[in-house]
């Protein structure tokens, strides 16, 4: 059973019966992928069904993936579960800049006994990417500043009532970097992340610590994404029926009743390449990784790539642009190769070097 699954078995299961659980904050988290700036009538709050109403008016463009069809299969089943009837979707907030290099995204999904803020992960735009790779050298990226600010602002609506903080992706980690810096922490009930990736060292402060009572962290037993730079502790894994960076779509997570289901640990093919990945991201200077960065997003950006395709549409995407690409890459400056090409090099030597131990 995936998530899908488990949606439909307990949409007319209420709270009461099956009380909140970790499979009902992943659905909460994947929340936040739906594009609500593109809603007509747009509100601030909406009940259900007015939700579902603007949902059922919404045509998804021609080339929409799987997974963000998934992703709005699952809010209106959502909004029209019993399960989750009464709630409300208020404080949609979209942040897109180019030149800080910032995509945010965040809902908050407001039920009975609690409020769950939802931070989105990574959206398709190589813009959403880079913040992602900007995390590599940089201690706090600008969405992580928004969460922060997003999180504060929300505590501030509700005197009585508690809240969740999730995300998946990029955003299990800015749900984590807002709670840490909550001033009212003490309305935390929980704060989920799934498969985020982790900190660098000295992140793990006093104020990350004050939270660690909270924290439930998920990654799939052959995750990458959840395992780069340095893990603080071990997170709870899980089966995917999917395999290496497959898995962090968390569609392909396993569940079973109302849990996911554990594995005891990663696959050796796994840890090889996030050990190698972990080294290079840990002592490789930060103007090089900063440079590698740079020069990779340069070049998208240059040939006309503002969203990646999807798996099935990569290969016709790149092919149609062969002639651009090897046109940029002439028009490089040759320090800039340089980078892209020793950092590649460093990287495939420490893989093959890892793999003989």
């Amino acid at each position: 059973m995936y998530v899908l699954d488990y949606l439909y078995r307990y949409q007319n299961i209420d709270f009461k019966e099956v009380p909140f659980n970790e499979v009902d904050a992943l659905v909460l988290a994947m929340v936040s992928y739906f594009p609500f700036d593109e809603l007509k009538d747009q509100k601030e709050i909406y009940s259900s069904d007015e939700l579902l109403k603007r949902i059922l008016e919404y045509k998804a463009p021609r080339n929409t993936g799987e997974r963000k069809l998934n992703y709005i299969e699952v809010v209106k089943i959502v909004c029209r579960s019993l399960r989750f009837k009464h709630a409300k979707f208020a404080w949609f907030k979209k942040e897109r800049d180019v030149v800080n290099s910032k995509q945010f995204q965040a809902i908050t999904i407001i039920l009975h006994d609690f409020a769950y803020v939802s931070f989105c992960g990574t959206d398709s735009t190589t813009l959403g990417w880079k913040e992602d790779f900007n995390m590599a050298y940089l201690d706090t990226v600008p969405s992580e500043i928004e969460a922060v600010r997003y999180l504060q602002d929300v505590s501030y609506n509700f005197v009585f009532k508690k809240m969740y903080v999730g995300g998946h992706s990029k955003g299990g980690r800015l749900a984590i970097t807002a709670a840490k810096r909550l001033n009212k922490s003490y309305k935390l009930l929980g704060v989920y992340s799934f498969d985020a990736p982790n900190y660098p060292q000295n992140c793990y402060d006093t104020e990350y610590k004050s939270i660690l009572h909270l924290l439930r962290e998920y990654t799939p037993d052959e995750s990458i994404i959840g395992r780069l730079m340095n893990e603080y502790r071990e997170k709870k894994i899980v089966s995917s029926c999917n395999g290496l960076l497959l898995q962090h779509d968390a569609f392909s997570w396993d569940i079973e009743g109302h849990e996911f289901v554990r594995k005891q640990a990663y696959t050796p093919r796994s840890t090889h390449i996030v050990d190698t990945m972990n080294y290079a991201l840990n002592n490789y200077d930060e103007e090089m990784k900063k440079d590698f960065v740079d020069g990779i997003f340069d070049f998208l950006t240059n040939i006309d790539v503002e969203k990646l395709p999807n798996e099935r549409e990569l290969l016709p995407f790149f092919a149609k642009r062969l002639k651009l690409i090897r046109d940029e890459w002439k028009n490089t400056p040759k320090e800039k190769r340089a980078v892209f090409w020793k950092m590649l090099f460093n990287l495939s030597k420490d893989y093959l070097l890892k793999k003989k131990d």
